[in-house]
């Protein structure tokens, strides 16, 4: 008998002691098994697996992408003017510059964003952060507040379902 397995679960004749070694045949029942077993080693794989199918190179894989979902990454900068870009993305920007500073958010034509992608924002230096839209850009944000508070005030861009729309939300002032 072949394994059904990975598409079915196989059904297996577990012998009493008053079976004959023939029902099912002795050979059979060790054949099927050991089918059962290549079947179940293929789809779980040996540790650091490279078949893109195995359970381990998915779980491996899958332990990758969460901890990178963790470790956000920076963008620093220090002059008066940044420019939100397609690879900020997910990670936070930063301003260390003791003067004022203005971040636009760029249209859709110019830096691509999905739905929900988020941005965070910190002005960790002495100079307010002023959150500006870009040309055809609108910002929603609570009774329209667009300037950070305080140094080492925080805030997120969230880019709505429809093209050139955010949300900023956060530690803001007017």
């Amino acid at each position: 008998m072949s394994t059904e397995f990975p598409t079915n679960l196989d059904t297996f004749t577990n012998p009493s002691s008053t079976d004959s070694l023939g029902s099912p045949s002795h050979s059979e029942q060790h054949t099927t098994l050991n089918t059962a077993v290549a079947a179940l080693e293929g789809k779980v794989g040996v540790d650091g697996s490279a078949v893109t199918s195995s359970h381990d190179y998915k779980i491996d894989t899958l332990e990758t992408d969460v901890s990178e979902i963790n470790e956000l990454g920076y963008s620093d900068f220090s002059t008066t003017s940044y420019t939100i870009q397609a690879s900020d993305a997910g990670k936070i920007v930063r301003s260390t510059g003791s003067s004022a500073a203005t971040i636009t958010v760029p249209p859709q034509s110019s830096a691509t964003f999905s739905s929900g992608q988020q941005i965070i924002i910190i002005q960790q230096g002495a100079g307010q952060i002023t959150v500006a839209a870009g040309s055809g850009v609108t910002i929603n944000s609570k009774d329209g507040n667009l300037k950070m508070s305080a140094r080492y005030s925080a805030a997120t861009l969230v880019r709505q379902p429809s093209d050139n729309y955010w949300y900023l939300i956060g530690d803001l002032t007017s």
